[in-house]
């Protein structure tokens, strides 16, 4: 019995002995399921660190321990530089190796950081300028300040401000933009609430206008009510109706106003010219009186002196020549041309003149070009011989080729400073001519005298300069 016992214990041994083996045998030979754990293909952010996830190990279903397999990683991942590299895993189990890779690319993931210093940006309605000083910067991980890249854009009432780094990496803030409180309409008038216009003068209308809180004209129904009668003294009202209901009021007050006693000499220099006739019809039309220091420039005109003398104008002598170089070269020159011309008036009028005026005045310097002194030893002469000569006090400066308006300013202002007014003209200018109507209208309407001038009148002398 003991006998049998041990040959069925040896006989249960060596059957368990056989499955064992067979078991190992088995394993042995089953092929492992080798993963990674993650991704095949992983990206990394630039600059982050790189976080290795390893490897997963299977016999069949059931996960082989650590201790039980040699594992191996190496790669060359660098997150500083952007680009694509491989990490290699070498697995060793029983004698047998399996090698895995994954794929690592680092780019650059992160969006630039956009620094705006408000949240909030205050702008003038009308001017559309910001009232608030904005400031931004745009700094990036990889491609540092890219503050020059920010786009800027405005949209309904908000500023967009967009910035893109190289890797095509997008940041976006919105700035809320808020106006100034928004001014309102206005009808406001022309000019002033009170306006005042001289006895016998055109009033002219200054009308209102309707304009939108920043200035600019908007449209609308403007009627406009009352009249001015200009020629009798008293205060008038116009009523302004904006679209039947808004109402503005302007004060018209008609005045007399009183001018101080003046005398004008209207002197015309160069002539007669192109320009003589008009200008002998529009003092005919004021009935003033003028005087004319003529030349012989224009010898086609001169029959005009006669019609001047005609007309009952006072003609004296300029000069025959006008030519500084000639009148200028010496007294005995100055006289001889003098004379010249003074023999023309005769024949034109029947008398000699004893008026005169210097080419170019008593003061001018260009004479001393030709003979220093030449001016102080004509005016010596010519008193010695009984001639009387003249300048002026009022300047219309129409030989410096001023427009016909600027010459009625200098005339009719500068009356304002002198009593009697001796005037330089030139009867040899269009825009004098153009100009004329205008300040006679202005200077009778202001009860001036007007005059010729004689031996005894203001001679107006400027300073010899020469």
């Amino acid at each position: 019995m003991k006998k049998y016992m041990k040959y069925v214990i040896i006989g249960v041994a060596f059957v368990l002995v056989s499955l064992i083996t067979m078991l190992i045998v088995i394993d042995y030979n089953r092929k492992l399921d080798v993963t990674l754990i993650g991704e095949n293909n992983i990206k990394v952010n630039y600059n982050q660190k790189y976080q290795e996830q390893g490897i997963v190990v299977k016999n069949g279903n059931k996960e082989v321990k650590r201790n039980k397999y040699d594992v191996g990683v190496s790669n060359n991942v660098d997150t500083h530089t952007l680009g694509e590299y491989e990490v290699k895993y070498e697995i060793k189990y029983h004698n047998r190796k399996y090698i895995l890779k994954r794929k690592v690319q680092v780019v650059d993931m992160e969006a630039p950081n956009l620094i705006i210093n408000t949240d909030v940006i205050k702008r003038d309605y009308c001017t559309k300028e910001n009232k608030t000083a904005v400031e931004y910067h745009a700094i990036d991980n990889y491609d540092a300040d890219i503050t020059d890249k920010v786009e800027v854009e405005e949209k309904d009432d908000e500023i967009i401000y967009k910035v893109k780094d190289s890797s095509g990496n997008e940041s976006v803030k919105k700035i809320k933009l808020e106006y100034d409180n928004i001014p309102e309409d206005r009808f406001v008038l022309n000019g002033s609430e009170i306006t005042y216009v001289e006895l016998n003068r055109e009033y002219q209308e200054p009308g209102a206008i309707y304009l939108d809180g920043c200035g600019n004209p908007k449209k609308g129904d403007i009627k406009v009510d009352g009249s001015v009668n200009t020629k009798k003294e008293g205060e008038y009202t116009i009523t302004y109706t904006l679209n039947g209901k808004d109402k503005l009021k302007r004060k018209v007050i008609v005045y007399e106003k009183k001018y101080a006693p003046k005398t004008i000499y209207l002197t015309f220099d160069d002539g007669p010219g192109p320009y003589t006739q008009g200008i002998l019809d529009t003092l005919d039309k004021y009935k003033v009186k003028a005087t004319f220091f003529v030349t012989s420039q224009f010898p086609a005109y001169q029959a005009m002196i006669g019609e001047e003398h005609k007309r009952g104008h006072r003609v004296a002598v300029h000069t025959y020549s006008h030519n500084y170089s000639i009148v200028y070269s010496s007294v005995d020159a100055y006289f001889n041309d003098f004379n010249q011309m003074n023999e023309i008036i005769k024949n034109h009028t029947g008398s000699y003149s004893n008026l005169f005026r210097f080419p170019g005045g008593s003061s001018n310097t260009v004479s001393y070009r030709y003979s220093p002194g030449v001016v102080s030893a004509i005016a010596q002469t010519a008193n010695n011989l009984g001639y009387v000569y003249f300048d002026w006090n009022l300047d219309s400066r129409d030989a410096e080729g001023f427009d016909s308006w600027s010459i009625y300013n200098n005339v009719v202002n500068g009356t304002d400073n002198c009593s009697a007014c001796v005037v330089l003209m030139h009867d040899v200018k269009a825009p004098t001519a153009e100009a004329l109507d205008s300040i006679l209208a202005e200077l009778t309407a202001r009860g001036y005298t007007f005059a010729t001038l004689d031996a005894n009148s203001p001679t107006a002398h400027h300073r010899i300069q020469n």
